[in-house]
C-alpha cells in the first residue's frame, strides 16, 4: 500500500486488499494504487472469482483469502514465496510446496502434482515449479481453503491459489514505473537488491486493448559464501520477464482475449539459501566446518562449499480466453493454454568444503496442454451455476545425477582406482576394468505421460428469498505413463536400486462432489454451510522402493466441509468473518528418505484429519484509518501412519525404520497464525498524502518433519512502511522484519551423518523474509 490505503487488509478469512467491483472493470487505476483516501472504498464490494465468476466476496460461500496486488507490493511480496504473511492458512515448504490448513504435498518428485493447485489467469498449472514466477502486473491473489478440485481443474485437495493478472482497458492509455531498493542483514556484508516493474496499458480502438508488462530484480543471496567452489558459484538471484497481453471484443456478445508471457531465474537464493542448524553427537562436520569459520546454529547465515550451485529457470506459455454471451443470458467460454518450463539445479549437498556428496544435479523438462469449455446460466435467474468440459496432458522428463567421494580427502581420492564391486587386476598399481564414476552415486533418468478428462458441473436454486441450496460433482479420468531407469552406471557404492529399469501405469475414475447451502439473512451477511469428497489424483514416484517395484501411487481423497458466516455491519465500517472446518484425507500421498537405499521414496502411507477454524475482522473507525485482524487455528493430524519414517536416533526404532505417526501434527501445520495491521492516510497539503502501515505477523511453532530437532520456533514478525503519494508518484521507506528476528522457512535432516554416523544433524533454508530489509520504493503511475 505504497500508493494507497489499504482498506481491507484482514477482511475474510484472511489479509486482504482486494479490488472493488468498479476495480474488476478498471483495474490498471486498482492495480496500480490511484485511490485517493480510505473513504473512497467505505461501500464498496470486494470483487473475486472463487467460484469461477465474478461476484463479492460477501456472497461467496467458501472461505477465500484475497490480496490485491497493491497489497503485495507494500509488503514486499514478489512471488509466492513470501506469500505466506499475508495468508494465516497458507504455509509454505521446501521446493516450491505448500500447504493449507496444515495439508500439503512436499515432494523432489517432479512427477506428482500439489495438493495445493495454482492457477493462473483460470489455466490451472500442472507443476508446482511455476511458482518460481516473480509477481508484476498482479490484479489479486485468491487463496481458496479446503479442497476446491470441483470448479478448478483438477487436483486441489486441500486448497488452491488463484493468481489474476490485470486485464487491458479500453478506455484510456496508462503507463506505470516502480523501482526498489533494498539492503538486507547478512552477515559480514550486508546483501543488496534491486527491483524494476514497469506496465504500459494502449487503447488501440474502441474494442481492441493491448497491455506489456516487465520485471527485472537482481538480490544478493540472503546466506553468506565464506568459501566458494571453483567452478559455477551462482547464489545470487536474477530475473527478468514479460508478459504480453491482447483484448479484442468484435461485438458485445463476443470477448478474445490472448496471453503470453516468458520469465527466466537464475541463482539460488530464495529456494535454498541453506546452512547447518545443528550438528548430532558424533557428527563428520565439526573440524571441517571450524576450519571454514562456520559455527552451525539458528542463527546461521554462512555456508562454505565446494560444489558448484545454481538454478536456472525458464518458463513461460500462451493462451487464449474466449466467452461469447447468448441472448438468453447464458455464456459460453472455451480457454486454451499451453505451458511450459525448464529446470536445471545444482547444489553441494553435503554443504561442506569437503567432497562428501558435491554433484546434487536436476535437470526437468516439462509442458502441458489443457482445453476447457464451460456453459454459464444466467446468475440473476432461480437456477444459477455452471457446465464444464476439461482436458489436460502433460510430459515430464527428468535426469538426475547425485555423486561424491563420501569425504575422502583429495590425495586418497587421486589414486583410489574406485573399481565395479572393488574388483581389482594383478598390480602393481592396481588396475580395473571399468571405473566407478563415483564413490556414492546415484543417477535416473525419468519420462512420464498424463492424461485427464473430466466433466462438470454445479448448480444452485433458489428456494426462497435469499435462500439456496447447490450441488455439484466432477467426473474425472486420469491416464498415466512412466518409464524409469535408475543407476546405470556404476558406482562403488549406488545410492537407490541399482541397474534398474521400470515402467508403470495408471488409470482411475473418480466422482468428487459437493453439496451445501446459503442463506443470505441480510444483504449484508450470509450464513453458508457444504459437505463435500474433494480429489486428487494418482502419481508416481520418481525412484524405486525396490528392484521391480511399482511407482504408481494412488489418488488422494478427502471428505469434509465448512459452515461459516460472514457480514458487513455500521454501513460496513465493520466487517467480519468465520468459519469452522474439518476435512479428513484418505491416502496421503507423502516422500520419505529410505535409510537403506539412502534415497527418498514417494509412496501412499496414511489418513490424516485437518479442523478448525479461520476468522478475520475489519474495522474503520475514521475515514483515514483501518483496522484489521485475522487468524486460523488448526489441529491437522495423522489419524494413521504406520509407514511414517523414523529419524535418526529416535527412541523406539532400534531394528526398524518406520513407525506409526497416528496422532503426531501433520509437517507444515501451525496451531495458531494471524496477521495485525493498521493502515493510515493523512492529507498533507492539496493531492499529496502522508501514508502509514504496520503488519504484524505471528506464527505458532511449525515442525517441518517428525524429529524435535525440525521444529520451526515461534514467528513474530513487524513490517512498516511510512510514504508520501503526491498525484501519481509515490514514495516510501520500508522495513520487512524490523526486529530482525532469524528464521528458516524450513528445516532437513543431513544424509550424510545419519547413515555415516548414525546422528541427527539438521540444516535449514532460509527466504528473504527470514532476515531484516530496509529499503526505499518509487512508482509512477500516469
Amino acid at each position: 500500500m505504497l500508493a494507497s490505503a489499504s482498506f481491507v487488509l484482514g477482511a475474510w478469512c484472511s489479509t486482504a486488499q482486494a479490488q472493488t467491483a468498479a476495480a474488476s472493470e478498471t483495474a490498471d487505476a486498482a492495480s496500480q494504487g490511484t485511490a485517493s483516501s480510505a473513504a473512497d472504498t467505505e461501500n464498496v464490494d470486494i470483487i473475486v472469482t472463487a467460484q469461477r465468476r465474478s461476484e463479492s466476496v460477501l456472497r461467496v460461500p467458501v472461505s477465500v483469502t484475497v490480496v490485491s496486488g497493491d497489497a503485495l507490493r507494500t509488503s514486499g511480496v514478489n512471488d509466492l514465496g513470501t506469500i505466506t504473511k499475508l495468508t494465516p492458512s497458507l504455509q509454505i515448504g521446501s521446493d516450491d510446496s505448500f500447504s493449507v490448513r496444515g495439508i500439503g504435498t512436499s515432494t523432489f518428485a517432479p512427477t506428482i502434482e500439489s495438493s495445493v493447485s495454482q492457477v493462473l489467469d483460470e489455466v490451472v498449472l500442472g507443476s508446482p515449479t511455476f511458482a518460481a514466477n516473480a509477481f508484476y502486473d498482479i490484479e489479486r491473489v485468491e487463496v481458496l481453503n479446503g479442497p476446491q478440485g470441483l470448479l478448478f481443474g483438477k487436483n486441489a485437495s486441500a486448497g488452491l491459489i488463484n493468481i489474476s493478472t490485470t486485464r487491458p482497458q479500453f478506455d484510456k492509455y496508462g503507463a506505470s514505473f516502480d523501482l526498489e531498493a533494498t539492503s538486507r542483514f547478512r552477515p559480514g556484508s550486508d546483501g543488496q537488491g534491486a527491483r524494476i516493474r514497469s506496465t504500459l496499458n494502449i487503447p488501440i480502438s474502441e474494442d481492441v486493448a493491448l497491455r506489456a508488462s516487465g520485471t527485472y530484480s537482481t538480490q544478493d543471496a540472503v546466506t553468506q559464501a565464506l568459501e566458494v567452489p571453483a567452478g559455477r558459484n551462482d547464489l545470487n538471484l536474477r530475473q527478468y520477464g514479460g508478459r504480453l497481453k491482447l483484448l479484442v471484443n468484435p461485438t458485445s456478445a463476443l470477448s478474445i482475449y490472448l496471453i503470453g508471457d516468458y520469465f527466466r531465474s537464475s541463482g539460488l537464493s530464495g529456494f535454498s539459501d541453506s546452512t547447518f542448524r545443528t550438528l548430532g553427537d558424533n557428527s563428520q562436520y565439526p573440524a571441517i566446518l571450524a576450519a571454514s569459520r562456520i559455527t552451525p546454529g539458528p542463527d546461521n547465515l554462512s555456508s562454505a562449499s565446494d560444489g558448484e550451485a545454481y538454478r536456472d529457470v525458464e518458463l513461460g506459455g500462451a493462451q487464449a480466453n474466449i466467452s461469447y454471451l447468448l441472448g438468453n443470458g447464458m455464456e459460453i467460454s472455451s480457454i486454451t493454454a499451453w505451458k511450459a518450463f525448464k529446470q536445471k539445479f545444482q547444489a553441494d549437498a553435503d554443504l561442506t568444503p569437503a567432497n562428501f556428496l558435491n554433484v546434487n544435479l536436476n535437470a526437468t523438462k516439462y509442458d502441458q496442454f489443457s482445453q476447457e469449455l464451460r456453459l454459464a446460466l444466467p446468475a440473476t435467474n432461480p437456477l444459477s451455476g455452471q457446465f464444464g468440459l476439461y482436458y489436460f496432458q502433460s510430459h515430464t522428463t527428468n535426469d538426475v545425477l547425485r555423486g561424491g567421494l563420501n569425504g575422502l580427502p583429495a590425495f586418497v581420492a587421486s589414486g583410489f582406482p574406485f573399481c565395479v564391486d572393488a574388483t581389482v587386476s594383478a598390480g602393481p598399481p592396481p588396475a580395473c576394468n571399468v571405473n566407478n564414476e563415483f564413490l556414492l552415486g546415484q543417477d535416473s533418468h525419468l519420462t512420464s505421460t498424463v492424461k485427464s478428462y473430466a466433466a462438470f458441473g454445479q448448480v444452485s436454486y433458489s428456494l426462497f428469498d435469499g435462500f439456496k441450496l447447490t450441488a455439484g460433482g466432477r467426473l474425472t479420468r486420469d491416464e498415466g505413463s512412466v518409464a524409469l531407469a535408475e543407476n546405470r552406471t556404476p558406482y562403488f557404492v549406488t545410492l537407490g536400486v541399482p541397474d534398474n529399469f521400470t515402467t508403470d501405469r495408471y488409470a482411475n475414475t473418480n466422482f468428487s462432489w459437493r453439496v451445501g447451502a446459503d442463506f443470505q439473512i441480510t444483504p449484508q451477511t450470509l450464513l453458508y454451510g457444504f459437505y463435500g469428497w474433494g480429489y486428487k489424483g494418482p502419481g508416481f514416484s520418481n525412484s524405486s522402493p525396490a528392484a521391480g517395484s511399482r511407482l504408481a501411487v494412488n489418488p488422494e481423497i478427502s471428505k469434509g466441509g465448512e459452515v461459516g458466516v460472514k457480514s458487513a455491519m455500521f454501513d460496513r465500517k465493520l466487517t467480519l468473518s468465520v468459519s469452522a472446518f474439518y476435512t479428513r484425507f484418505s491416502d496421503l500421498q507423502v516422500q520419505s528418505f529410505v535409510e537403506r537405499l539412502q534415497t527418498n521414496v514417494l509412496s501412499n502411507a496414511a489418513t490424516a484429519t485437518t479442523k478448525g477454524i479461520d476468522a478475520s475482522v475489519q474495522l474503520r473507525p475514521t475515514r483515514e484509518l483501518s483496522l484489521s485482524a485475522s487468524a486460523s487455528v488448526i489441529d491437522a493430524k495423522f489419524n494413521s501412519y504406520p509407514g511414517a519414517q523414523c529419524y535418526t536416533g529416535q527412541p523406539g526404532c532400534v531394528g526398524t525404520s518406520t513407525f506409526n505417526a497416528a496422532g503426531q501434527r501433520v509437517p507444515l501445520s501451525s496451531k495458531f497464525t494471524s496477521t495485525v495491521s493498521a493502515d493510515y492516510m493523512h492529507p498533507i497539503i492539496r493531492h499529496t498524502d502522508a501514508i502509514v502501515n504496520l503488519t504484524y505477523y505471528h506464527r505458532s511453532p511449525l515442525t517441518t518433519s517428525f524429529a524435535p530437532q525440525a521444529t520451526i520456533p515461534t514467528v513474530d514478525r513487524l513490517d512498516a512502511n511510512v510514504g508520501v503519494r503526491s498525484g501519481g508518484m509515490t514514495f516510501s521507506v520500508f522495513c520487512r522484519n524490523c526486529t530482525n528476528q532469524i528464521r528458516p522457512f524450513f528445516i532437513g535432516s543431513d544424509a550424510g551423518d545419519a547413515v555415516n554416523k548414525g546422528t541427527l544433524t539438521t540444516t535449514q533454508r532460509f527466504n528473504y523474509d527470514s532476515v531484516r530489509t530496509i529499503g526505499l520504493r518509487f512508482g509512477f503511475n500516469y
